[in-house]
């Protein structure tokens, strides 16, 4: 075993793993292969210049327009009739997409273009696409299957709008809410991360590395979820023991799962910035994992270096360090081709680095089948972009994706055939449930939380929709016609939260829009509802009709009072392009609701962090407020009720044994329901603090009314391995107890 410190992070490196040059093993193709041949051929016919530019992606030309830049097309046709332009991203049309190709195949060597897009959620920032629940709602499923089959669903869309690369799966641990980007993630728990993040890295890419469907690209590398102060892009200090054990493993399993693509995270981590991390990008990534794709910057993540860091001197010095520390591939446009030029023909970074960089981005090219089929049919779109067989994915996602967080005296579900029912709330009727990175979408294609309620009862019963106004517009005259309509109701129905739609009602791109406060760049210091939603709901509760909270929102929020106070709250989270339908069937019973909580919702901002995998020690109460958090890590009521019996656990296990443990489960109540089967494990003794549970196993079984099953979970021996003193990974024979729906048993862990 041999120990290297790099940049102030220690390192266990075997000294059999590969060396960081992209040889033939570190290639997507086999050593000798046609496709490896035909690569190394075409990298003997280019020009440096020619493979800089494979290295440097370009912003759509049409998108450029968006945000205002200066138009683009005439510089960038120049470009690609040079061939020095390998890739564009935000390319949302398939007409675009072709005429784009179709510039590049007239260069001398005529290498197709790949294009990318921040497919998180399916492909939403294409009209008219299928929009799933955004990842924490999907995590909330802890449905492996389901997340795989939903990168199959984006993988199709893509392809057929001429799009080859998802900016996707977000693999950071969300672990400060205050954090705007928290929906873009599949929560706080690195086992589900990892495990989700895996399955939808198959079921984008597919089975077979040498034919991909599409690209993945596993991001943010790393860290970006526990920034300074919740802020975007703030700096990460962490031991390493932090992230060999919580932050780097969900990385790791996206490279076993076989992504070849992975972004650097804007943000420095122990003081080193991830795009000149040599550490995270070389050592770990491919010398440690065997990592065989490219790495792509975040968006202008290389001038940040210079511009933000202050670790470069320039942009050309940021540049040779990114280069120099494993970044292939530049995120975006001008001032990156010419100074790498000249940073080569000086010395500073060596052609063997070009080569290998424009040599992983020519392979996962040809993996694509794009030198065959760069073009696509645009008709075809139409007929494919959230056709009945997408949308019954998405359908089946946003069901399973929403928690019922309370439920007193069985409120819900709800009867069809109520006289009068009250629908209010700023997110009741608008596209908020869609979440960030979605571009606007037909009206025809979106069923909103109104939508599905009056869709979903009796012709008899009254549905009264008040509109209370957009967050910050709410009025006392609005608030108070508001409760007036309640007084005469049998229910009220609030949908309250946050909107993170980046678009304003004429379609056009308004970030900084006073209304969205989630999303990317939209940090908060206070996770309370936002303007006067509280003044809204404690009117409604006053009158004394019972009501039904609807959270739509892409983090957790404080809400202390409405869970003290209002006798139903359905966390809805973002449920994408039909969640309207699915909020309303678990309102009414269609559906029983069965998601769990993949992050924690705290009680105050003061809280944070507040994660369920904290030591012991973190359990010291306040003076003022439980130190435990409002609704924890996998929370979540249903309408039936689920009893756990019978836990079986070996006695002891030896070094290298597996450990198999099971349960049964029972559906003791009147409705089939599914169940999440929950397992968490626990090293009670060991040489260094060790979380108080960790989960290590999860199954999603639907249940008849009076069946039972046998849930087995097969636990790999070593994932009860720690970190210990001299930071070698290794199972500490000792006591492990195991804990399942409220049952506990343990085990012995034997040295031999």
């Amino acid at each position: 075993m041999q120990r290297r410190k790099f940049g102030g992070i220690g390192l266990v490196l075997l000294a059999s793993l590969l060396g960081c040059g992209d040889g033939a093993q570190n290639g997507v193709f086999p050593s000798g292969s046609v496709e490896e041949r035909k690569t190394r051929a075409l990298l003997d016919r280019m020009t440096l210049e020619e493979k800089i530019g494979q290295m440097n992606q370009y912003i759509a030309p049409i998108y450029a327009q968006s945000l205002d830049s200066p138009d683009l097309a005439g510089k960038v046709d120049t470009l690609l009739a040079q061939g020095l332009v390998g890739s564009f991203l935000f390319v949302t049309d398939a007409g675009e997409a072709n005429a784009l190709q179709e510039k590049a195949a007239r260069a001398r060597l005529g290498i197709p273009l790949i294009f990318g897009i921040d497919a998180v959620h399916g492909l939403a920032p294409v009209r008219g696409a299928t929009i799933f629940p955004t990842p924490i709602g999907m995590a909330a499923t802890f449905d492996v299957d389901l997340v795989e089959r939903s990168g199959e669903v984006t993988a199709h869309e893509m392809r057929v709008t001429g799009m080859h690369w998802a900016f996707s799966p977000v693999l950071d641990l969300a672990r400060d809410p205050r954090w705007g980007r928290t929906a873009e993630t599949f929560g706080e728990d690195p086992f589900v991360v990892a495990s989700l993040g895996s399955a939808l890295v198959r079921g984008l890419q597919g089975p077979d590395q040498a034919h991909l469907r599409v690209l993945a690209c596993l991001k943010h590398f790393l860290g970006p979820g526990l920034p300074l102060g919740g802020r975007n892009m703030g700096p990460i200090d962490v031991s390493e023991r932090a992230l060999r054990t919580t932050f780097l493993p969900p990385f790791q399993a996206g490279v076993d799962a076989g992504a070849l693509s992975v972004m650097a995270a804007y943000n420095d981590v122990n003081g080193v910035p991830s795009h000149v991390s040599e550490e995270l990008l070389t050592n770990v990534l491919r010398r440690e994992w065997g990592f065989r794709g490219f790495v792509v910057s975040d968006w202008e993540g290389i001038e940040m270096l210079h511009t933000t860091h202050h670790v470069a001197e320039s942009q050309k010095d940021a540049i040779r360090q990114a280069v120099l520390a494993g970044v292939d591939m530049h995120m975006h446009g001008e001032g990156f081709s010419k100074p790498l030029v000249e940073l080569v023909r000086e010395g500073a970074v060596g052609a063997w680095r070009i080569d290998e960089a424009a040599g992983r981005i020519l392979r996962v090219k040809r993996a694509l089948g794009l030198f065959e089929h760069r073009y696509v049919d645009a008709a075809r779109a139409a007929s494919v972009l959230a056709s009945p067989g997408h949308r019954k994915v998405a359908l089946e996602a946003a069901r399973k994706s929403i928690v019922l967080l309370r439920n007193e005296q069985d409120l819900l579900p709800l009867r069809k055939n109520l006289k009068k029912i009250l629908v209010t709330g700023p997110n009741a009727d608008n596209t908020a449930l869609l979440g960030d990175w979605t571009a606007p979408q037909p009206a025809e294609n979106v069923i909103t939380v109104l939508e599905g309620i009056r869709a979903a009862v009796s012709p008899a019963t009254v549905v009264h929709f008040v509109d209370p106004g957009r967050v910050f517009e709410e009025t006392n005259e609005t608030i108070q016609r508001t409760a007036e309509e309640a007084r005469d109701a049998d229910v009220a129905i609030v949908v309250l939260g946050e909107n993170e739609t980046r678009y304003d009602d004429r379609g056009a791109l308004d970030r900084r829009r006073r209304e969205r406060t989630g999303g990317e760049g939209a940090d908060r210091a206070d996770l309370t509802l936002v303007g006067r939603q509280m003044d809204l709901v404690r009117a409604i509760v006053e009158t004394g009709t019972p009501t039904v909270v609807v959270l739509v929102n892409g983090r957790p929020l404080a809400i202390p009072w409405i869970a003290a106070n209002v006798p139903a709250v359905l966390e809805a989270f973002e449920p994408g392009l039909v969640g309207g339908q699915a909020v309303a069937e678990v309102l009414f019973g269609d559906v029983s609701p069965s998601g769990r909580l993949p992050i924690s919702i705290p009680r105050s901002v003061g809280q944070l962090p507040v994660h369920y995998d904290h030591p012991r020690s973190a359990e010291s109460p306040y003076v003022d407020e439980s130190f435990e958090p409002l609704y924890g890590f996998g929370h979540g009521l249903s309408f039936t009720r689920f009893v756990y019996a019978d836990l079986r656990v070996p006695e002891r296990t030896r070094r290298g044994e597996d450990v198999l443990i099971s349960v049964v489960v029972r559906n003791a109540g009147a409705r089939a329901a599914d169940e999440v089967v929950l397992l968490f494990v626990r090293d009670v003794v060991a040489s260094v603090t060790r979380p108080v549970r960790a989960l290590r196993g999860f199954q999603r079984v639907h249940l008849a009314p009076g069946e039972r099953r046998v849930v087995q979970f097969r636990i790999p021996f070593a994932s009860l391995a720690v970190l210990d003193r001299q930071r070698e990974r290794v199972v500490e024979p000792g006591t492990f107890e195991v804990s399942i729906g409220g049952l506990r048993g343990s085990w012995i862990a034997l040295r031999k």
